[in-house]
């Protein structure tokens, strides 16, 4: 029992650290970016914001992990996020408002679904093609990254001008905290910089800070997954433990990405919350776009640059193909729902939730009846 506790204690202690420091890390991004128009931002800055603990997973399941194993890993947590923030995300907000509200649905500009959607869908087709040819090089990497730079110069091109935003105003005495109590809530902003407001200099050195923590939190949370993947593992001062005895993929595809989407979850709330509802799912599918082109691509393509191609056997592309099918249709289907005349109600966001706890107990399955492969 202890070796399946301890691994998800971790996961869940990491998920709360890259939800604080997330936090910390859009703050400092926000203001970075405060010009740009909404939608554009949502699809940018925060989809960057909400997505670089994605970007460490990848990069140390591929270069503590090495070859098929981590990819598989990798993989697994950006498809896991794909479906987590199609389905889970946008349907919180629109739950969280609709709660607080007398509204019976939440209209989302259609356009902006349509735009991020269709490239999501491109993006997912090509990396799914790429999967099927058995071997990944830096030239597929290469391709995806590429195709993030077109998809955000396709946002720059059609943006037309920004808004500003106040970030001025004092602290009021009841809004200042001591360094203790900003650090017994982890809120990092305010153990950087204190009480002062951010400006140009001090929202680049949150950004940073912020993104160092997020890199380390989630070097602890490659390590859960591996454990809790395990058949059988060690830890200093427990001895051997035993874990699932499942692919990595699997355990990636729900723990890994839970754990790492979490951010984007409180992103969106707030966005929506706000009545920036076009920034809340905006973020979600540029997440995703970020996801599947730069934090698995960037560490694809550094990883195959020094160490040569992955050749995928032969039962990672067959597994990885079918479940390519739900990522797939499940995104498609969020789109559907998503854009439908009169808005986004109670029961579309809760069709969709229902829809991903399905895609989950699906998994279990899954991993409980393949062979043990990585």
């Amino acid at each position: 029992m202890i070796g399946l506790l301890l691994p998800l204690l971790l996961i869940i202690f990491c998920g709360y650290v890259i939800w604080r420091a997330g936090d910390t890390f859009l703050e400092g991004s926000n203001y970075i970016g405060r010009n740009l128009r909404d939608g554009v931002k949502g699809a940018t800055i925060n989809a960057v914001a909400s997505s670089m603990p994605e970007l460490f997973i990848a990069l140390f399941f591929l270069f503590f992990l090495k070859d098929v194993t981590g990819f598989s890993g990798g993989v697994g947590t950006s498809f896991g996020s794909v479906l987590f923030n199609s389905l889970i995300i946008p349907s919180a907000a629109v739950l969280g408002v609709l709660s607080k509200s007398k509204k019976s649905s939440v209209v989302i500009s259609r356009k902006i679904i349509v735009r991020d959607g269709l490239w999501l869908l491109l993006v997912e087709f090509v990396l799914i093609y790429f999967i099927q040819q058995g071997v990944i090089s830096w030239v597929e990497s290469l391709v995806l990254i590429v195709l993030y730079g077109l998809y955000v110069l396709y946002l720059f091109k059609t943006m037309k001008g920004g808004h500003d935003i106040n970030y001025e105003e004092p602290f009021t005495d009841k809004d200042r905290v001591s360094f203790l109590s900003a650090f017994m809530i982890l809120d990092l902003k305010r153990m950087i910089i204190g009480n002062q407001k951010l400006n140009t200099q001090t929202a680049w050195l949150v950004f940073v800070i912020s993104s160092l923590i997020i890199g380390f939190v989630c070097y602890f949370l490659v390590l859960a997954c591996e454990w809790l993947g395990s058949e059988t593992y060690t830890v200093y001062g427990f001895g051997e433990l035993q874990g699932l005895g499942i692919p990595l993929l699997f355990v990636a595809i729900v723990f890994a990405a839970i754990g790492s989407s979490f951010p984007d979850t409180i992103i969106s709330y707030k966005d929506a919350q706000k009545g920036n509802y076009d920034d809340a799912i905006s973020n979600a599918y540029g997440s995703n776009i970020f996801n599947l082109c730069i934090a698995l691509g960037v560490p694809l393509f550094l990883f195959t640059f020094l160490y040569g191609p992955i050749e995928l056997t032969q039962e990672i592309v067959s597994l990885i193909t079918n479940l390519s099918l739900w990522f797939f249709g499940l995104t498609a289907f969020s789109i559907f729902l998503y854009t439908r005349l009169g808005g986004v109600t109670r029961k579309q966001a809760l069709i969709l939730i229902a829809t991903y706890v399905i895609f989950i107990l699906f998994i279990f399955w899954k991993a409980y009846n393949t062979a043990f492969i990585v």
